[in-house]
């Protein structure tokens, strides 16, 4: 049968509609009415709906009454969002019988939605019922005491396994969600948070009850051995039938004791199988705990040495957006000093000739008239050092910046050669340790006075 012909079609509308969350905590408030209250009564629902909606934005929708825009109150809301689950399907309003007042009554669908909304909602681990000692208790007791229920017993023990698998499977795959939140996280407190608080939490309330106080492996085999031994009682199974066909389940004897051999088939071959599933359930277990510890440990140990810490700082980097890998850039220059490392061993002595040619060509005269001696070089080199220090230089890029973060050559005249000079000193000695500034070569040239100078940006560090 088609879900749609049981549900109406846009039963689901409300929960993609543009009041989604509104709608869905008012769904919340009604299943935590219906826990409490047989008759839900439409006053008393609107009125706590009101309360709910205070200082919340509801939006109209398409096909609400546009009169109401007018006198738009927390009660016209709460009327609204009611009417809106009528119309889709959630609920129906009635009177009570001999009476006045009008109560609301869920669908039955609509109770099964809510708790399964309720159910994603709530993130605390649930307790684990035992499943496994349920079924032995209520099978023994009837073997021994009780085989007038052997019956009720035999369908108990077949609903609490197909709900033991259930639970099973969802541990298995709940470790399989906690083994993916561990992958691509960097953030130590956010692992021990998940591992120690998360995980635990699970651990302790499912799976260490499932291997220790309702262990499988301690009542499977009694469990399999009473099953065995109702269906080789041909009196046992004749009552059974006859309790069946009492309480009207079943057309006929036969098919009352088909399906009692198909309930006990069913439990007696889970619990041959099901050794595998807590198998399965133990190595993911162990899986998950050595990766969650060695990524703690890992994260925690590579934070402290400059190795993880510069393999952090270059993860970040790759990771990062267009926008933000400028500024990341920006401050690894200002931090990060990376220098050149060079050695020497036995093949660095060892250089390849390289074969040429040599021409014909004159000599080049050497002209000593315009060059200066060494005494005059000696005397010289001071006076230069000093005029063009780096102090100077930086002083030259400052005036340059004034108020300005960065200023670019295209915008600057030089007036002199002394001018010329620092700029080209400080083309070359930018981003030197001490300088001060910093400076970005661009494309083109300009020229400014008879000074042809290449455009480029300079900047503070």
């Amino acid at each position: 049968m088609s879900l749609f012909n049981t549900i109406p079609p846009n039963f689901f509308s409300v929960l993609s509609s543009k009041n989604k969350e509104i709608y869905v905590d008012a769904l919340m408030l009604l299943h935590k009415q219906l826990k409490h209250e047989l008759n839900i009564e439409d006053s008393d629902y609107i009125a706590a709906l009101s309360e709910l909606l205070e200082n919340r934005t509801y939006e109209l929708e398409e096909d609400d009454d546009a009169a109401a825009e007018s006198g738009f109150t927390l009660t016209s809301k709460a009327r609204l969002i009611l009417n809106r689950f009528v119309k889709t399907g959630w609920v129906d309003k009635e009177t009570m019988d001999g009476s006045f007042i009008e109560v609301i009554t869920p669908r039955t669908y609509a109770i099964a939605t809510m708790r399964l909304l309720h159910d994603l909602e709530e993130t605390q681990v649930k307790e684990y019922s035992s499943l496994v000692f349920s079924t032995y208790s209520s099978l023994k007791e009837a073997r021994e005491n009780q085989q007038a229920q052997m019956y009720e017993a035999i369908m108990t023990a077949k609903a609490n396994t197909e709900q033991l698998v259930y639970e099973l499977k969802t541990l298995y795959h709940g470790i399989r969600g906690y083994m993916r939140k561990i992958q691509g996280q960097h953030n130590v407190n956010t692992l021990l948070s998940d591992h120690f608080d998360e995980y635990k939490e699970l651990a302790d309330r499912i799976y260490h009850p499932i291997k220790t106080m309702d262990s499988v492996y301690r009542y499977m085999a009694p469990i399999r051995e009473i099953l065995i031994a109702v269906l080789g009682d041909d009196e046992l199974m004749e009552n059974v039938g006859k309790r069946a066909l009492a309480v009207r389940k079943y057309d006929s004897e036969e098919e009352a004791r088909s399906k009692i051999i198909a309930a006990i088939d069913y439990v007696l071959d889970v619990y041959q199988s099901i050794g595998n599933i807590v198998n399965e359930i133990d190595k993911k277990h162990s899986t998950y705990t050595k990766l969650s510890v060695d990524t703690i440990r890992y994260q925690m140990s590579a934070d402290q040495t400059i190795a993880g810490k510069l393999a952090q700082a270059l993860k970040t980097y790759a990771l990062a957006d267009s926008n933000n890998r400028e500024h990341i850039l920006g401050l690894m220059e200002r931090i990060v000093r990376v220098n050149r490392q060079e050695f020497l061993d036995g093949r660095s002595l060892w250089r390849r000739n390289i074969k040429s040619k040599r021409g014909l060509s004159a000599p080049l005269e050497i002209n000593t008239e315009d060059a200066l001696s060494r005494e005059d070089a000696i005397r010289l080199l001071p006076s230069l050092e000093d005029k063009y220090s780096l102090k100077k230089l930086c002083g030259f890029i400052h005036h340059l910046l004034g108020d300005r973060d960065s200023v670019s050559t295209a915008d600057v005249d030089i007036e002199s050669d002394e001018e010329f000079l620092l700029l080209l000193l400080s083309t070359v000695r930018a981003g030197e340790r001490g300088s001060g500034f910093k400076m970005r070569p661009e494309d083109g040239t300009k020229e400014t006075n008879d000074y042809r100078i290449p455009v480029m940006t300079f900047g503070k560090k």
